[in-house]
Parts: structure tokens; sequence; C-alpha cells
């Protein structure tokens, strides 16, 4: 059983790996599931965007059930609808199953979500918290990047509905793995934590405020994985080298996200840090659809996106005590689904709508930059909590 906190964060973290390749498997897939079902923009942004989708409404009774039923239950539960949603949309004979299937696996991956976030933040102090988040972190666009660059050759050898079942299969290894490693929760911990779940406004407020920041974030990132593949190889690019230079961001974004939770701590001004790194990578996504140098642009672009990443994962533990994380970080994501479950398929109607091929990548950027002020509200609510909440 992984009882040493850096041996659960690496199992977690490869666990996360195969739910960065299952998400990702829609859009190395997209022009292959677009052909044969026959989908437009919008249907392939609500299919791809459908994985995360459902969470803004089932973050936060994901949170209620962890802390009622045990950690490793839920996360256990998360992988095995994982593997069945994989499965299903495989089979799927249209859009209408295999939105339903996508779904299904998304569900998996927020109850997945809620309960690693609060294990990790259970298991290491204010110190490296902020590094070992980052880490964890590391494992979703590790995941995504190999997606994208390894699952659009089985497209071409097995069919799109063969790399469901293959991340699908990659889902119920790693299940059988957290089955046999993960430890069994205390006898009557969660009873302990659901007596004591109530947040104040103020601290509420901070923690939706966390999960708005971390939705703006992602927002432009998950529109360029959705949308980038489609755009390149209708501006003549083979599937396998989009696949290839998208992978590139995702890439870049794993050795520097746990860098960027050590080094907010080290120059003492982590909120500085992200909302300088947010600022400058909007006007990013722009450059996408006419760079010269994709492949570089993609390298600074997930660089400079990491960086701060585990910083903000890291902050409803600034406002949460430890009896209120469980439900706090299902409020947290909570918000943070309910962005990416819309903004996705609304680039793909602007797509539509407009018929400017690059729209997709103009919402992008307009999103990023909200950031950095849904960061300065939450420092504005989180200041005088922070001196009154411990967080052992």
């Amino acid at each position: 059983m992984a009882t040493n906190p850096w041996l659960f964060l690496t199992i977690v973290t490869f666990i996360r790996v195969a739910m960065g390749a299952q998400f990702q498997s829609v859009g190395a897939a997209g022009p292959a599931i677009m052909a044969e079902l026959g989908l437009d923009y919008a249907a392939l942004g609500a299919l791809a965007g459908s994985y995360l989708g459902l969470g803004a409404f089932l973050a936060l009774p994901a949170g209620w059930l962890s802390a009622h039923f045990g950690d490793r239950r839920i996360l256990i539960a998360g992988l095995a609808l994982m593997v069945a949603g994989g499965i299903g949309l495989g089979l799927a004979p249209g859009f209408a199953v295999a939105l339903t299937f996508r779904l299904l696996s998304g569900v998996g991956a927020v109850m997945l979500n809620i309960v690693v976030s609060k294990m990790v933040m259970d298991r290491f102090p204010d110190a490296s918290l902020g590094t070992a988040i980052g880490v964890l972190l590391c494992a979703w666009p590790l995941g995504i990047g190999l997606g994208s660059i390894v699952l659009p050759y089985p497209v071409e050898a097995i069919g799109w509905r063969g790399v469901m079942f293959v991340t699908a299969g990659i889902c119920a290894a790693f299940l059988a793995l957290a089955i046999a490693t993960i430890q069994p929760d205390p006898p009557a911990s969660a009873t302990r934590v659901a007596i004591r779940l109530g947040m104040s406004p103020r601290v509420t407020a901070a923690v939706v405020m966390a999960g708005l920041v971390w939705m703006l974030a992602n927002a432009g990132y998950i529109i360029l994985l959705g949308f980038a593949p489609a755009y390149y190889v209708e501006h003549g690019m083979t599937l396998a080298t989009a696949g290839w230079v998208l992978s590139l961001a995702s890439f870049a974004t794993i050795p520097v996200s746990p860098l960027g939770g050590w080094l907010g701590h080290r120059l003492g001004h982590p909120m500085l840090l992200t909302a300088a790194c947010y600022i400058i990578v909007a006007p990013l996504f722009l450059l996408v659809p006419d760079s010269s140098h994709p492949a570089v642009l993609m390298v600074i672009l997930g660089t400079i996106f990491a960086l701060p990443c585990g910083l903000i994962v890291a902050l409803p533990a600034l406002v949460l005590r430890p009896d209120q994380r469980a439900v706090g970080m299902g409020l947290f994501y909570s918000v943070f689904y309910a962005g990416l479950g819309v903004f996705s398929p609304f680039a793909g109607w602007v797509r539509d709508l407009t018929a400017i091929d690059t729209a997709p990548f103009i919402v992008a950027a307009i999103l990023t930059a909200l950031t950095a002020a849904a960061l300065g509200a939450f420092i504005v609510l989180a200041r005088p909590v922070r001196l009154t909440v411990p967080n052992a």
C-alpha cells in the first residue's frame, strides 16, 4: 500500500496521465469522427468539451461523496466510469450515443480530479504543497501530449473507435493499479469530516473566485487542444504532423509546472507571477493561425501557461481548513468545469456562425486575458481569511 506521500503522488500522477490521454482522444481523432458521424465544428467542440461539461453539476456532489464514503472509494469509482465511458464511445453509432458515453467517462474524470486534489492537500504541508500540486498537474498535459502525438497513428490503422478502446484499456490498467496500491481510508475519518463542513460567505466567495481563476487560465488552452488539429489539417498539415506540433505545448508544461510552485514561493510574489504569465499568454493564442514556426510557438505558449498552474490549484488551501477541503475542492472544480463545459462548444459555435476559421483562437485569447482580473478579486477576498484560518 502507498503510505509515503511521494509514492502516493507518483501513483495518482500516472493515473491522471491516463485521464489526459482519454480527454485528448476526441481531439486527436477529430477529423475521422467528424467524417464518420457527420459532425460540424460545434458538435465536435461539444463532444470534446463534454468530457468536462458535467463537472459544474457533479464536482460539489463529488466532494460530499468523498467526505461521506471515503477518498479511495471515489477514486476507484471514477476510474471505473472512465473505462465504461471509453468503451461505450467506441461502440457509439451516432452523435447522441457518443455524447452520452463521453459524458459518462467525464463524470469519472470529475470524481477523480476532486478526490486526488484533496488527497494531495491532505498529505503535503504548505511549504511543499505548491510543488506537489505542480507535479500532479504535469500528468494532465503529459497525457494530452502523448495522446496528441501517438493517437493519430492508430486512427489510421484501427480507426477512431479502436483508439477509444485503447484509451479505455489504459484506464482499466490504472484502475487495477489503484485497487492494489492506494491505501484504504482510516475508519470513521469520513464521519469526522462530514460533521464540520461549514464555510463562511467570505471563504465560499474566495474559493469560487479561485475556481474562476483556474477556469479562465485553462479555457483558452482547452479550446486550442480541441480546434488546432482540425485547423492545421485544413491548412495543409497531415493529422500526424498537427498532433506532433500541438503535443509540444503539452510537453513543454511538464518540467515547468513543479518549478512554478517552487519559484513563486522563492520569489515571494506568487500572485504577481501568476498574473504576469497569463497576461503574456493571452496574445500568443492570436499568433497560432499565422505563425511561421508553430512548433516554437507551442513550446513558448505551453511553458508560460504552465508556470503558475500549481500555485493556482493550491489557492483554496490558503482559505480552507483541512475539514473543509473535500467540499471546498468540489466547489472550486464546480466553477472550473462550468466554464470549460460552456466555452469549448461556444468557440465552435462562433466558428460556425462567423465562418472565420481563426475565431476559436480569438475566443481563447479573450478568456485567458481575464485571468488576472479574477486573481485580483481572489486576493481581496482571501487576505483577511488567510490571517485567521489554520492550514495544517
